[in-house]
């Protein structure tokens, strides 16, 4: 688990972190050299369900997936916690109490609402109609006074600890930036150490949050322009205050390699191509880390369990 200092990592650098569902991927973030990584509340749903990110995850599923995530990684695990998981702010600070058991060093916390349906699944075509200028209401989100009772909840539970808030809106697409902005402007107003506008649409809109919003801003999920260079240059937007920026990249990874393998092999009738394979040509040092395991330091700390050993161990 992490011992560090999350907001003193914050403090010094931009932190660029990807986005991880389990032991496994976050053991791939952590051999990459990443400082930190988020846990992907889209991702984990896909993982632990099947099922794509309309809100039919409970909390204790994710809960359930972050104890684990956050006590086998050596650096700082951040939290998608969506809306908190219930109506009132009680309901959050209940549950933001057992999110920092099990381990979170920082989560977002929304404005949406449990109830995203067809709405959020068709999300990425409303963006591309906002950018077009087309007025549309992609889903939901509470009022404003609604989320800042939740950030104060959250914030009262979270006071002398180091774990971070990001108050997200989704604001965005429904009522428009200058609404988003002001809500993160409150958020941070109330105590809130980072913000995040879910989502900008240009570097011009991310300028025009950092003249308002001075503190710590989240930039969320880089990708690639039709002309595949990339959304943000990450000098460019820490300049302008955003110093923690995510990343998916391991959902492909994986499932191109599994896909890649698996298609050979079932091709061959025998796992020779998946076995002999260098990774790409990955060092051979980084591959035996990446897919070997503890089992042997377990096993020697079982031994000293047992102290000396003289004949069967039923004796």
């Amino acid at each position: 688990m992490f011992q560090g200092s999350l907001k003193s990592m914050l403090s010094e650098k931009q932190c660029l972190s990807p986005c991880v569902w389990d032991c496994f991927s976050m053991k791939a973030v952590e051999l990459a050299g990443f400082d930190c990584a988020l846990l992907s509340g889209a991702a984990v749903a896909e993982n632990v369900m099947g099922y794509p990110d309309l809100g039919i995850m409970t909390v204790d599923e994710l809960l359930f997936v972050t104890e684990r995530v956050a006590h086998y990684a050596s650096i700082p695990l951040l939290v998608d916690f969506d809306e908190g998981y219930g109506d009132s702010p009680l309901n959050v600070a209940r549950n933001v109490e057992r999110l920092l058991r099990a381990g979170a060093a920082g989560f977002t916390l929304d404005d949406g609402m449990g109830i995203r349906g067809y709405a959020r699944l068709a999300q990425n075509n409303q963006i591309a109609q906002v950018k077009q200028g087309i007025c549309v209401r992609p889903y939901e989100v509470v009022s404003s006074s609604r989320f800042m009772a939740k950030i104060k909840a959250a914030l009262d539970v979270l006071r002398g600890t180091d774990c971070v808030l990001i108050a997200r809106t989704e604001s965005r697409p429904v009522n428009g930036l200058d609404d988003a902005i002001d809500r993160c402007k409150r958020a941070q107003d109330a105590g809130a150490p980072m913000t995040l506008v879910n989502r900008f649409y240009s570097i011009e809109e991310c300028r025009q949050a950092a003249a308002v919003l001075d503190g710590w801003k989240m930039y969320p999920d880089i990708v690639v322009q039709p002309d595949g260079s990339s959304e943000v240059e990450l000098e460019e937007i820490r300049e302008l205050g955003f110093n923690y920026v995510t990343m998916h990249y391991l959902e492909k990874g994986a499932m191109y390699g599994m896909l890649d393998y698996g298609l050979h092999n079932f091709a061959n009738k025998t796992t020779v191509y998946s076995e002999l394979h260098d990774m790409g040509g990955i060092d051979r040092e980084l591959r035996q880390r990446a897919m070997g395991n503890s089992a042997a330091a377990l096993l020697r700390r079982e031994r000293e369990y047992f102290g000396p050993v003289h004949g069967s161990m039923n004796h």
